[in-house]
């Protein structure tokens, strides 16, 4: 391999580049935050022998400059993108190749890893050592066997893009170009959430408070677990294994009268209180928060395939995963910035309408023409009751079709609803008899052994050898369908908002879509959200109408 200490020469349009970039000292709580760390170098391999090296910022322009025609292929462009942005203005641009990405394209499910030097291994049979990598930690300056390693990185997404292209068909350039690539920019641009400090620790300690007063009645420590696993067999629980969450739930479905079975719930509850308050509170503080402009805020890792599915992930920390339990209390920490309003988008009942769309199923696309409240309908064809919105058993009939989806069992129903599981099997079975398209879909998951696709083709990999592969054949098709749906809006805010007002997208939760805006111009960003939700989704699903709604307030809870 070649190296040259110097900008590269102008390359011809339409050709590919490998792109790297190294920095000193970076954070590692703080990789997806271009905030840490010193630059080390730029490497851009205009053939996978020949690599340009720059060691001074003030050439990172004149570099980029000279590639600006080129088709970029980057490992995780978002950690390399963002930091050049802080010496270099890129905008969001079509020639762009993902290898990382791409690969989750190709073998979402298939693979575990998709690290570079995964990539390398499968694709090029070379082994990339990583104790180099590691040296940039502590360097301050670039030894020769770290400028080769860096140039290897540029050199080795350079390759690996010529052979992924291999194997991509006309679909997988589609799911690429349409979907994952737009939304990339997107979340490029994202802006953190800000949250109301003194209101979390509060919240923190009321948790606190509460979990111990659960804990006080008890009769015995909920976390004495030895004892309390005795004390909960000599009261009914027959050959109670432990006492982890789903053991004990099992044990009070199938022992329902014993004394043990009175203190389960109380027992789950004071757990989950005193773990919310440890992981919820001053440590959360503590490692996530960070200020823009004196506004406390949190900036998580917005990943655009982090599930199998295809669907987006937050880590450091996960904000699609803040605690069920008092959710409405924990949004309403993260409020709106001074002068500002939290706009929530959310699909309306988007994983009915998927399934509709995938199933055609004759009473599911019925009831959604119809404009009725669709769990109040399943109550009518599940329990033979008519009722209102209001009517409890209209969440109790969430989780029947939701499970489904899923491919839950009737365990996990009956764990959901708290019944018996002859009953959650009775009201599947109901339940499928009535919805005969989506019976199918859960009979033709039984035989799917190799991928299943999303509505826009997107393939998610089966392990046959695993007890989740039926389970995954039908919660991958609806759920991938959903994350390429919410992603394409987001991409579609992002490219096609166009006026003076600047606005900010600050989470993707799954369904929804909350952003932080000014407060003079919250109408015109939210009917335009809006638009761009409905306009995606009816494309993605012309079989049924499609509907977000619009929830705006001072804090992220104004959807509750």
């Amino acid at each position: 391999m070649n190296i040259y200490h110097y900008v590269p020469p102008q390359q011809p349009p339409n050709g590919y580049v490998g792109i790297d970039i190294e920095i000193f000292g970076m954070n590692d709580k703080t990789l997806h935050r271009p905030t840490s760390g010193k630059f080390a170098c730029l490497s851009i391999a205009i053939s996978p022998e020949d690599v340009y090296m720059i060691h001074d910022i003030n050439e990172i322009p004149r570099a980029m400059y000279a590639v600006k025609d080129s088709i970029w292929a980057i490992h995780n462009a978002k950690f390399d993108l963002m930091n050049l942005r802080r010496w270099d203005k890129i905008e969001p641009r079509k020639k762009l190749w993902d290898t990382l990405l791409i690969e989750r394209i190709l073998y979402g499910g298939y693979f575990n890893t998709f690290g570079l030097n995964d990539l390398a291994r499968r694709y090029l049979n070379v082994y990339m050592e990583k104790e180099t990598r590691d040296e940039f930690k502590t360097a301050t300056e670039m030894n020769e066997q770290m400028i080769y390693y860096a140039a290897l990185d540029a050199s080795m997404a350079l390759s690996i893009c010529y052979a992924q292209q291999k194997g991509m068909t006309k679909n997988d350039f589609k799911i690429w170009n349409e979907v994952d690539r737009d939304a990339l920019w997107a979340v490029m641009d994202m802006k953190g959430m800000a949250i109301d400090v003194d209101k979390w620790l509060a919240l923190a300690e009321l948790n606190k408070q509460r979990g111990e007063e659960l804990k006080a009645s008890l009769p015995i420590n909920p976390h004495s677990y030895k004892k309390l696993k005795l004390y909960l067999i000599e009261r009914g629980f027959k050959g109670l294994k432990n006492t982890q969450e789903d053991t004990l739930i099992k044990a009070m479905h199938k022992y329902p009268k014993t004394d043990a079975a009175k203190y389960v719930q109380t027992i789950l509850d004071s757990r989950d209180y005193l773990h919310s308050s440890s992981t919820y509170g001053r440590n959360f503080v503590e490692h996530h928060v960070e200020y823009d402009n004196d506004v406390a805020v949190i900036i998580p890792d917005w990943n655009i395939t982090g599930a199998e599915t295809g669907r987006m992930s937050c880590s450091d920390p996960n904000l699609q995963n803040i605690p069920v339990k008092a959710t409405k209390e924990f949004r309403e920490c993260f409020i709106a910035r001074p002068g500002h309003i939290i706009i929530v988008w959310d699909y309306s009942s988007q994983e009915p309408r998927i399934c509709a769309e995938i199933t055609q199923d004759k009473r599911l696309l019925e009831i959604l023409h119809s404009k009725n409240d669709i769990y109040c309908e399943m109550a009518w064809d599940v329990y033979e009751k008519r009722i209102q919105k209001s009517d409890p058993l209209r969440d109790a009939t969430k989780p029947v079709f939701l499970g489904l989806n899923y491919g839950e069992s009737s365990y996990g129903l009956a764990k959901t609803l708290g019944i018996e599981v002859d009953e959650a099997e009775r009201l599947q079975n109901k339940f499928l008899k009535k919805y005969k398209g989506v019976a199918k879909l859960i009979e033709d998951a039984k035989h799917e052994k190799k991928y299943v696709k999303t509505i826009l083709g997107r393939r998610a990999w089966l392990n046959p050898y695993s007890n989740q592969c039926e389970r995954n054949a039908i919660n991958s098709r609806i759920q991938g369908s959903a994350g390429d749906m919410t992603k394409q809006a987001l991409a579609m805010m992002h490219k096609e908002w166009n006026f003076d007002c600047p606005f900010s997208v600050t989470g993707i939760i799954h369904d929804e879509i909350v952003a932080d805006v000014p407060k003079e111009y919250v109408n015109d960003i939210a009917k335009f959200g809006q638009q761009c939700m409905v306009e995606v989704a009816q494309k993605m699903c012309p079989s049924v109408p499609a509907e977000a709604k619009i929830y705006m307030g001072s804090s992220w809870a104004c959807k509750e």
